[in-house]
């Protein structure tokens, strides 16, 4: 009798809880101050990497962002990109020199980080909220989730999710994207696409010529 009770209550209490984790990871990509708030301006380092499933590590990113429109990123090729505002400049190392590419980001980078939030919270499915982890002794809080994110002009991506957020800053520390698909390569990729966030670095990004 106490089981047969306890059963829709068990039944009833499980929607509640994925709801209100799915709720949860929305909340990562929409509230003020979140992981992927876009007016974050500590200095951070991302590095980003496809791991094969025989283990084989490439390199695809690093990036130093000092704002979401002060951005230089160093590409497998060697040379570097700066985003300044809404201008893009090439570079033969961290320091530059720099010469105008020509290209312009025709949007504000703040107003389009956070359409693709949008986009995201939007499309996200199969929230896990697991809590408090041990990852490789860090102490991570873990999100695992299905998300969807369109740029617009058909343009998508979409991948099985892992976030670690660093329970102390409630900022992101790595994110893990298995499955991924993109609208320019559609097939499922059998690598992760792996990016570590550092906030221990010691940088300043100056205006080009500045």
């Amino acid at each position: 009798m106490r089981i047969a009770l306890a059963l829709p209550l068990l039944f009833a209490t499980a929607p509640a809880l994925a709801d209100a984790c799915l709720d949860e990871v929305r909340g990562l990509y929409l509230d003020e101050g979140g992981p992927f708030d876009p007016t974050f301006e500590v200095p951070h380092e991302k590095v980003t990497i496809q791991r094969a499933p025989d283990g084989t590590e490439t390199p695809v990113v690093t990036a130093r962002w000092q704002a979401a429109d002060q951005v230089i990123s160093q590409l497998p090729s060697g040379s570097y990109m700066l985003l300044w505002g809404q201008d893009f400049y090439q570079g033969a190392s961290w320091d530059g020199p720099w010469e105008d590419t020509g290209s312009d980001n025709p949007y504000d980078a703040v107003d389009y980080a956070r359409e693709m939030n949008a986009s995201a919270a939007a499309n996200l499915s199969d929230a896990q909220c697991d809590g408090t982890v041990d990852f490789e002794g860090r102490a991570l809080v873990r999100y695992r989730y299905h998300v969807r994110t369109e740029t617009g002009a058909g343009s998508w991506w979409e991948s099985d999710t892992t976030l670690y957020v660093d329970p102390e800053t409630n900022r992101t520390a790595i994110m893990e994207e298995r499955g991924l698909m993109e609208s320019w390569a559609p097939e499922p990729k059998d690598s992760v696409k792996i990016t570590t966030v550092d906030y221990d670095v010691d940088f300043t990004l100056a205006a080009p010529g500045g």
